[in-house]
């Protein structure tokens, strides 16, 4: 408990320490100029910019041995961010999600609502899961500097790294993913961006808050558009009380010794280019590798390493792409997790894997892209198995088709259908139980100013 004590004290101190830097800094800035500094705040405040984005959707999702589960909710953000002021910057945002139909027709797989944690049934168990509850909370809240190649965000802040598989928002969901964190971007190096961030907490897909003492680190260089460098560190540590041990931005990992259990250390790098071609042929690259390793009071059994390797071709708006995926596997006592990620864009729509399998998960899957009269298509097919024992874990579809009506107002419609095979097992995303057949559908527009 001390100890606990002394970790949220340490965090506190820091975040207070750095937001009391920033406004110093600001201070002196403005004390440079004090005649008029009532009137620069006054507009740094009133001439600042608003934003609204309004994003109705309706989900559906049918699951082998669940009832049908609907949801119709709506995401409301509102925010305001200040005229810049001698680089000084604040910005709020506020998120609301409401159910328009009953709470009772879907499944939020809300570890937190049980007085048992092994059974992470959820609300409504009986129905398939679609984890969008309703609430509202402060999505953002940060204070931030930019100057001399650098900028710097104190406070609740989103985070998006790449492509988003180590680190992101979740957006697709309706309650995103945010970070109470210290971030700072300088690109003072000719062509090399470096990032780093401290995090003490974050608000996750189902809007509860959770401790975290981690730390993100990346370095990328970019001179050449044919070969990019990325090298990163992502330590993971859950915070988080007992209550609250198995919450989904808790990272769960199928090791329930200890709320920390999970927490993991990942080290790895990235290249990846792209070229342009006769005939308006263009190819793109990606190849990763990393190794993951406990950290702070995670288990000795996290010992698993990360591949992904893909070539993407495109030509006059029509793509094929390639690639494979490999979450490995400790000798089936662990697979390689990605907790900060924003995880429905990876393995399937469907979301059986937001959880890697302890046997680890091979994703071997084909993409192909066109525009049509204004209408992005999307068709992707996932061939799954396990990197333990290579047992057949199913295949997926996922179908999508949106567009954009302006630069403020887009809609579209997506479906995923995963196929379970019989050689599947017992731990899955869901928390319990057999890989199972699951179609899903959505309908949305979202309204942006």
């Amino acid at each position: 408990m001390m100890a606990m004590k002394r970790q949220s004290l340490r965090r506190t101190l820091l975040a207070a320490t750095a937001t009391a830097a920033m406004l110093a800094m600001a201070g002196q800035a403005l004390a440079d100029d004090g005649a008029s500094l009532a009137d620069e705040l006054g507009q740094a405040v009133t001439q600042g910019t608003p934003s609204i984005q309004v994003r109705p959707r309706y989900e559906v999702v049918q699951q082998q041995n669940k009832a049908e589960a609907q949801a119709a909710t709506v995401q409301t953000l509102v925010g305001y961010s200040t005229k810049p002021l001698d680089g000084f910057g604040a910005t709020v945002q506020f998120i609301d999600v409401s159910v328009l139909n009953s709470t009772g027709n879907y499944n939020v797989p809300a570890w937190y609502a049980q007085s048992s944690h092994t059974a992470l049934a959820g609300n409504h168990p009986r129905y398939a899961n679609i984890a969008d509850p309703a609430g509202d909370n402060v999505n953002q809240a940060f204070l931030s500097y930019e100057g001399y190649n650098t900028r710097l965000a104190a406070g609740r802040q989103i985070i998006q790294l790449d492509d988003e598989r180590f680190v992101g928002n979740v957006g697709f969901r309706q309650n995103m993913q945010t970070f109470d964190a210290v971030s700072v971007v300088n690109k003072s190096l000719p062509d090399i961006k470096v990032f780093g961030a401290y995090l003490w907490g974050l608000k996750d897909i189902e809007n509860q808050e959770v401790s975290q003492n981690s730390y993100l680190t990346e370095a990328n260089w970019t001179k050449f558009k044919a070969l990019q460098v990325d090298a990163f560190g992502y330590w993971y540590g859950n915070e988080s009380d007992q209550t609250y041990a198995y919450l989904p931005g808790a990272a769960g990992c199928y090791i329930t010794t200890t709320p920390g259990a999970c927490n993991s250390a990942t080290l790895g790098g990235r290249l990846h280019g792209s070229f342009d071609l006769p005939a308006a042929v263009k190819l793109a690259y990606v190849g990763e590798l990393a190794h993951q390793g406990s950290y702070d009071g995670g288990s000795g059994a996290i010992d698993a390493d990360y591949s992904h390797g893909g070539a993407k071709v495109n030509w006059h708006g029509f793509g094929l792409a390639g690639d494979y995926m490999v979450m490995g596997s400790n000798n089936g006592l662990y697979g390689f997790q990605t907790p900060l990620a924003t995880k429905h864009a990876f393995n399937g729509w469907a979301e059986m894997f937001l959880t890697t399998p302890k046997e680890g998960l091979r994703s071997a899957y084909g993409t192909a892209t066109a525009k049509v009269f204004g209408v992005d298509l999307l068709a992707r097919y996932y061939s799954f198995r396990s990197d333990y024992q290579n047992k057949d874990l199913g295949h997926e579809w996922d179908l999508s088709a949106t567009y954009p009506l302006n630069q403020h107002i887009n809609g579209g419609v997506q479906f995923a259908k995963y196929h379970a095979s019989n050689g599947g097992f017992a731990d899955t995303s869901t928390g319990g139980g057999t890989l199972a057949n699951t179609d899903a559908m959505w309908a949305f527009v979202t309204v942006g100013f």
